[in-house]
């Protein structure tokens, strides 16, 4: 707000001069203000301007003349030229900054997705590796079986033949052969191994173990490798054994690692120790050689994933890779101690507990699995009841086939989809199937298999080259009777076969000769379970019903009289006229306990029409007289 002061120069009347003014660039129109020699105004906006003034003298007559003033309204300071350009220099910036952080967001969103495609591709990568490595082992494995199985027969034949004019050096060359199968064996162990430790989520199973025993297993297999090169062999335990938490075999793979190194390496001198820390917290394990010793510069290396020293060595590079990890998911550390020319020493030191891990309970140590049955096996098999083999290698099918046709009639199939066809032909008493086939594989045949009452009954054998726990508990799962890796002895497949039928024999004979033992303790199949236990129901509902037998249960259980024969006699090793009367013994025996009725009343109520002849039976099936049993 500003005024203006005005006067006209007559002084005759002054109080009748009249007054006119005009702001032009504001004001539109002349102002007459009357006398009073003032103009005052407000709002005026920045700019120039000019003030015009006219006057009237004392008779009215206004002047030609005007007055004249150039007014400049400055603006404020936050109006000005540069208040103007700083504001759009903010807002430029505040552009700026918003689509720059726009651009970032999106660039952030664009590398989380890069991300998650990359994560994804990697997992794909992974998961196609650990198929590939699979596979690998599949093929590899059946191959090493056929060498290493006809080998092992071979060898066995040399020695006991009664020829005295055989070279020894057949024997020796036999010998190389079966050194460097396995060495081939272990070759393709290790890339595995490996290939497990590059897992997303590897699997490992914690437990408590005495650590002397896993040292000692895995002494035992070195120790004649060493003695054979001339090597003095050391082994040193504590003074008191002490237990650890720890994946078995992942320890059992650290020490023969660090084994196989070292008898690789020395001279004359392998020496295997353990220690545990006085506060029982932490156990050391050292293996010393006085081999070529490694160098500076590469014992900052040799854990690196396929790094080899320049030692000629054959080897792949990867065993101390996979015993610093082992040694790391068990959260202890492993240094070496080496001078080049004088020898190694490797130290691994792991904790006696495990933080953060489910442990499960060990098993107690348990027979090699080479040493044979201590006693005789009795088999529910008569001679030439029919195996099926179901392989796709053809040189593996011929090899089981030709070591099962003595005792069995053989039949073959090469893949899952044939051996349920040749099962529905025929009355297969055992299965021995590979588990990787094209079509169909094993753990899909085993499943429909033990789906299917009429053929859950029937022994299955898996054979597969995966070696992981996780794939040996998902064989066990699909229904197994057993799980036998690749390569294998034929001398093992034959023991295992004749132990699993000895076992379903020894179920059934505890069952028949114990009489309060249930029936659900003869099979491991729950398909099975069902069908005795409705037997039995049906045996015990028609004890007093003279026409119970075989042809009575078949229309009750709407089965077939051959299938419910063959599937009663391949589980329990006796026909179902047999089984009838064993549950009706075992029904008298309850009643018989609860001392209600007499010997006489109970022979009758089973379905006996002969007291005398119920009493040699009961005795004879249970070793005691009726009478006897009731005291």
């Amino acid at each position: 707000m500003f005024s203006l002061y005005f006067a006209a120069l007559s002084y005759c009347s002054p109080e009748k001069n009249q007054y006119a003014c005009k702001l032009e660039g504001f004001d539109k129109e002349w102002n007459y203000v009357g006398s009073t020699p003032k103009a005052t105004y407000t709002n005026i906006p920045a700019g120039t301007y000019t003030f015009r003034v006219k006057a009237t003298n004392n008779d009215g007559i206004w002047s030609k003349q005007e007055a004249t003033l150039e007014i400049v309204v400055h603006p404020p300071f936050w109006w000005t030229l540069p208040a103007k350009i700083l504001y759009l220099l903010l807002i430029g910036g505040m552009i700026w900054l918003y689509v720059h952080m726009r651009l970032l967001k999106e660039e952030k969103r664009h590398k989380r997705e890069m991300q998650r495609l990359n994560d994804r591709k990697d997992m794909e990568v992974k998961e196609a590796r650990l198929t590939f490595f699979t596979m690998i082992a599949h093929e590899i494995r059946t191959p090493v079986s056929l060498i290493i199985g006809p080998l092992e027969i071979l060898m066995k034949d040399v020695v006991n033949s009664t020829k005295t004019n055989i070279p020894i050096s057949y024997h020796e060359n036999l010998q190389i052969i079966d050194r460097n199968a396995h060495r081939l064996l272990e070759l393709v162990n290790q890339l595995l191994d490996f290939n497990k430790t590059q897992q997303l989520e590897p699997q490992h199973n914690f437990a408590e173990y005495k650590i002397r025993d896993i040292i000692t297993s895995v002494a035992e297999r070195f120790n004649p490798t060493l003695q054979q090169k001339g090597a003095d062999f050391q082994i040193d335990y504590p003074s008191e054994d002490f237990f650890a938490i720890v994946d078995k075999e992942a320890i059992t793979k650290i020490i023969s690692n660090l084994m196989t190194n070292a008898t690789k390496y020395t001279q004359n001198m392998v020496h295997l120790s353990c220690n545990v820390s006085d506060d029982h917290k932490t156990f050391t394990i050292e293996v010393e050689d006085n081999g070529v010793g490694i160098s500076k510069s590469d014992q900052q290396k040799i854990f690196s994933p396929f790094y080899q020293a320049q030692d000629n060595k054959p080897g792949t590079g990867i065993g101390l890779s996979i015993v610093e990890y082992l040694v790391n998911v068990h959260g202890g550390h492993i240094s070496v101690e080496s001078q080049h020319g004088k020898g190694s020493v490797f130290r691994v030191t792991i904790p006696t507990t495990q933080a953060n891990v489910i442990t499960k309970p060990s098993k107690p140590a348990q027979e090699s699995k080479e040493e044979k049955p201590s006693r005789p096996v009795l088999s529910i098999f008569d001679a030439k009841q029919i195996v099926l083999i179901t392989e796709d290698d053809e040189d593996m099918l011929r090899f089981l086939a030709s070591n099962f046709k003595t005792d069995y009639t053989v039949i073959t199939a090469r893949n899952g989809r044939e051996g349920l066809q040749q099962v529905t032909r025929h009355q297969v008493s055992l299965i021995i199937s590979d588990w990787m086939m094209p079509e169909m594989d094993g753990e899909e045949f085993c499943k429909l298999l033990r789906a299917d009452y009429r053929y859950s009954h029937i022994p299955f054998v898996m054979l597969t080259a995966k070696t992981d726990n996780e794939s040996k508990t998902q064989g066990m799962n699909c229904g197994a009777d057993t799980f036998i890796e690749k390569p294998f002895s034929m001398e093992y497949l034959h023991a295992c076969i004749k132990n699993m039928i000895e076992i379903r024999h020894m179920l059934f004979q505890k069952y028949s000769v114990l009489p309060d033992t249930s029936i659900s303790s003869v099979t491991t199949s729950s398909v099975d379970n069902e069908l005795l236990l409705k037997m039995t129901q049906v045996i015990e509902d028609n004890l007093e019903d003279p026409g119970l037998n075989v042809g009575f249960l078949a229309e009750h259980l709407n089965i077939s009289r051959s299938g419910l024969f063959a599937k009663i006699k391949t589980i329990t090793d006796v026909t179902p006229n047999e089984l009838i009367q064993i549950v009706r013994l075992k029904k008298a025996a309850q009643i018989i306990a609860d001392k209600k009725y007499r010997i006489n009343e109970v022979s009758y109520m089973v379905g006996f029409n002969s007291p005398s002849y119920f009493a040699k039976c009961f005795q004879k099936q249970f070793g005691v007289k009726p009478g006897e049993y009731a005291l």
